[in-house]
Order: structure tokens, then C-alpha cells, then sequence
């Protein structure tokens, strides 16, 4: 007997090891990872079996509290997507919503995740729903401040997720994973504004990191993959980061197109050793919706607030939007026709997944932020290919910008950046592509008239003479502005070339 009562004391210690400041359920006899959040909302660990149970909740343990407390109005809610179990312990009232640890849920499932436990809270007031995940805090955090929010219990995510981090854990750590928490403000967006969710497409053109992350020894090679639903579409080259570099650019020639829930790792490469983790973030296309206004489009930061508006396309609701006029780029597609306007999503080192432990900024300064730079769909910009997974030449150009050095021009223009050895031709300015690509590529929209058509000799042809234009061009500025007289030229060569005759 005594062995018995000091084995479960043992056992007792290990469990709450394991469940560091979570709160436990220590009444009745029970000592279990579980925590009341409301009185019929439920947040635990896993329920576990065989040798998992010593250190986590043992399902048998949880089995016995809810038919001892709430025989038949209880329902298990499981968010692993690693792990289950056998459903027949809960008389078949289990329902999964799964995703994967460490990650937020995808957009789409919240809201049937929100409108399930309402529906079965609703159908008794006794009826509880007991939500886990593995651990019962970041998964399960994010998922039940979701369903507050949907219940207008709370009116603000920042107010669902302090409620939750009070009542789930002894340090009001709840949900602290930044894309996990950016998804609970998402959510509240489309409850606050009522929303109906939609996927919404927008085409990646460029991706800035400012100011560049300091690499031990100086030095360091940046790769970034996008996936979308756990597929890559996206690989860049592999960048090489110097010290005393400001800003690190990633310019694609042919942009991205990006639909939904976007992952986006960055990760360090050195030629002679193993890859090394650097960070992601996870975002939702519909919910970018920071316009850059003219006078910053080539690139610079500033948002003018009064021009947000979500990304989605109004086919349900429409939202007032207030597109800034563009003003003509030299030597980019603005002055082969009108360019629609640049979405800006910009998140700061505090919203980036494991950037955000950088406390002492030992490699991403208090400032650091990644910016992406995107149009909509169906607007006059470069067409969007399939991405390659290795990421060609062809369909990446890199650029890092440095600070400005005493002997360059003072009347040089800020945007402009070297090249990191891509030999595909010129840069242009402040595009940031290349010209002979723009105009050959997308010489179909510098007229409007449905009958345009050019031959395929003629448009080799063009693609010849827009070559030749910009490799006669001197890397200086000088050859630069005299370059740049090239590219207009050769637009207006490919402008009366396209005209109906």
C-alpha cells in the first residue's frame, strides 16, 4: 500500500514537471493537465495510454473524471494531427479538427471548429466541450479563444488571449507563438467586420528583409521557401549576407502567385555545412491589406493608412478601398501601361516564429521586420508561372542593398541595389527587373485593343533588339540614364510594333 501511494506521488511530481505552468485539475482526488476555462469549456492535455500516461494525462484518469462530473454531456475536441485514439473511451463523441504542433490551424477550419461547439453547448446546459491538443496550450489556446470570440464573449483577440493565458497557465503564457496568435486576430477580424472567408490570390513580386540578420563570423547565406498547403512554390537562390550589409532583397522576375494559408521559411545555407533554421511566419492572403502609396512603390516602406483594405475581392462584401494613382516607372511595365497598385505585408521581428526569442538581438536587430511585396490578381503585371522548387535564375533576380558609400552620387536614387552575380542582364532602376525580361515578356499589354497581335518573327525579332538595347549599357550612372533612354525606346518600338496594321 505504502509502495502504491509513493509510486503515485512519484508519478504526481513528473506529470506536473511535464506541464511546467499550466494549470492542473487538483480536486476530487484527481491531479490532472486540465483547466476549467469556462465553466463548460474545457482545455487539457493529451489524454495518453501505456507508458505516455505516467507523464501526461492518462486517458483512463480523464475517462473517470468527465463520467464522474459530466456522465453523457461531454465532448472531446482533438487538434493533433501526430496522434489519436481510440474514440470508443469517449462513447464515440469525439470530434477532430486537426493540425499540426506548433502551427496555426488553417483559416478554414476555425469557423466549423466554432460553430460545432457552439451547436453542442447549445443543445443542453449541461453539455460541456473539453478541447486538447498534445501539451493543451498553444493549439488548444488558439482554437478556444476562436470559439470566444465567435460567441462574442470577447470582443478583441488581445482580450481573448490575455483571458485565456490568466486562466490556462500560472504565468499567463497561453498562446505565445506569433502566427498563432496573428491567427486569433484574424479570426476577430472576420467576426468584428462580418466577413465570410474566402481564398484570396495575390502574386509575390518581392521580399525584403531590413536590416539584414547579423550571422556569426560576419557572414551567411539565406534560402527562403514558400509552401502553400504543405506544398513548396517558391525556393530562392542562396543569398550571401556580409556584415555592414542594411538590407537584403529578393526581386522575382516572374512573380509567385500565393492563395491562402502562406508558410514562409528562412533558413541559413553555408556551402560546407548542414542548413540551419532561421525563422518563419505563417499569413492569409485575405487578410493583406496595406497599399503602398505612389511615391514609396519602388520599394520604400511607409503605409499610408487611410489606403487599407483587405484582399478580398468584394464578391460577397465589398469594403471601401482607396487605390493611390501610380506614377511611370523608367524602364518598367508602368510605361507600357498602368500598374496596379503594390499590397505591402510587413511583420516585425515580434511576429516572426522563433525570431521572436532573439530577446538580447544578437541576430535580428530590435527593428527587424520581412516585407513582401505583392499585386492582385488579373491586374497589367508580369504573368504568374508555376515556381520551380530549386529556383532557377530565370525566375529570381537578387538584390542586396549596402549603405550608401561616401564616393557614390549623392543624387543617386535610394532603390537602387547591386547585383549578387546574376549575369541574366542590367538592373533598371528602380523596378528592380530586368527591362529586356518586362518588355519581352508582357509586350501583349502595351496595347488594348482586342485585335492586337504580333507574329512570331516579330516578336523574336523585338525580343532581339530589347536585348541588344541593354547589354550595350555601361554599369555607371551615367550609361545608366543614357541606358534607361534605351528602354524607352524600345518601348516605343514594341508599342508601334503591337499596333494593328
Amino acid at each position: 500500500m505504502s509502495n502504491t501511494i509513493s509510486n503515485m506521488k512519484m508519478t504526481n511530481r513528473i506529470k506536473g514537471m511535464v506541464s511546467k505552468h499550466r494549470r492542473r485539475f487538483t480536486q476530487d482526488g484527481f491531479d490532472l493537465d486540465l483547466t476549467y476555462i469556462k465553466e463548460n469549456l474545457i482545455a487539457m492535455g493529451f489524454p495518453a495510454e501505456k507508458l505516455e500516461g505516467v507523464y501526461r494525462n492518462h486517458i483512463d484518469d480523464v475517462v473517470k473524471l468527465l463520467e464522474s462530473k459530466h456522465k453523457d454531456h461531454y465532448k472531446i475536441y482533438n487538434l493533433c494531427s501526430e496522434r489519436s485514439y481510440d474514440s470508443k473511451k469517449f462513447k464515440q463523441r469525439v470530434a477532430t479538427y486537426a493540425f499540426d504542433d506548433h502551427n496555426p490551424p488553417m483559416l478554414d477550419q476555425i469557423r466549423p471548429f466554432c460553430e460545432d461547439v457552439h451547436e453542442w453547448l447549445s443543445q443542453h446546459e449541461e453539455n460541456i466541450a473539453v478541447v486538447h491538443c498534445k501539451a493543451g496550450k498553444g493549439r488548444t489556446g488558439v482554437m478556444v479563444c476562436c470559439y470566444l470570440l465567435h460567441t462574442k464573449q470577447f470582443s478583441t483577440a488581445t482580450d481573448a488571449l490575455n483571458y485565456y493565458g490568466t486562466q490556462r497557465t500560472l504565468d499567463r503564457k497561453g498562446v505565445t507563438i506569433p502566427s498563432q496568435r496573428r491567427y486569433v486576430h484574424y479570426y476577430a477580424t472576420l467576426v468584428q467586420e462580418g466577413l465570410n472567408y474566402q481564398p484570396v490570390t495575390l502574386l509575390l513580386r518581392k521580399i525584403q528583409l531590413d536590416p539584414a540578420p547579423i550571422f556569426h563570423g560576419g557572414q551567411g547565406y539565406l534560402h527562403c521557401v514558400i509552401s502553400e498547403s504543405k506544398k513548396k512554390v517558391f525556393s530562392s537562390e542562396i543569398v550571401e549576407v556580409r556584415k555592414g550589409m542594411s538590407t537584403v532583397s529578393i526581386s522575382l522576375t516572374h512573380s509567385v502567385a500565393l492563395t491562402g494559408d502562406i508558410r514562409v521559411d528562412f533558413f541559413n545555407r553555408p556551402k560546407m555545412k548542414r542548413k540551419e533554421k532561421l525563422f518563419h511566419f505563417w499569413f492569409n492572403t485575405f487578410f493583406v491589406r496595406d497599399y503602398l502609396t505612389p511615391e514609396y512603390d519602388n520599394g520604400e516602406l511607409p503605409v499610408e493608412r487611410s489606403t487599407r483594405a483587405l484582399s478580398y475581392d468584394g464578391a460577397t462584401m465589398e469594403l471601401p478601398m482607396v487605390i493611390p494613382p501610380m506614377k511611370p516607372r523608367t524602364g518598367s511595365l508602368a510605361t507600357l501601361g498602368p500598374m496596379p497598385p503594390t499590397l505591402l505585408l510587413s511583420i516585425d521581428k515580434w511576429g516572426l516564429d522563433d525570431a521572436h526569442k532573439d530577446i538580447q538581438h544578437k541576430v535580428y536587430s530590435e527593428d527587424f521586420k520581412v516585407s513582401l511585396f505583392m499585386h492582385r490578381m488579373g491586374g497589367s503585371i508580369s504573368q504568374a508561372v508555376p515556381a520551380t522548387a530549386d529556383g532557377t535564375k530565370e525566375g529570381i533576380e537578387i538584390e542586396i542593398d549596402r549603405p550608401d558609400s561616401p564616393s557614390e552620387s549623392s543624387d543617386g536614387d535610394s532603390s537602387d541595389s547591386d547585383s549578387t552575380g546574376d549575369s541574366s542582364g542590367d538592373e533598371d532602376g528602380e523596378s528592380g527587373e530586368s527591362s529586356a525580361s518586362l518588355m519581352v515578356n508582357h509586350h501583349h499589354l502595351t496595347h488594348s485593343s482586342s485585335r492586337t497581335h504580333v507574329s512570331i518573327r516579330q516578336r523574336a525579332s523585338l525580343r532581339e533588339t530589347a536585348k541588344g538595347l541593354l547589354s550595350c549599357g555601361d554599369k555607371s550612372r551615367s550609361s545608366h540614364r543614357q541606358n534607361t533612354g534605351n528602354v524607352k525606346r524600345s518601348s516605343a518600338l514594341v508599342r508601334s510594333a503591337t499596333l494593328d496594321t
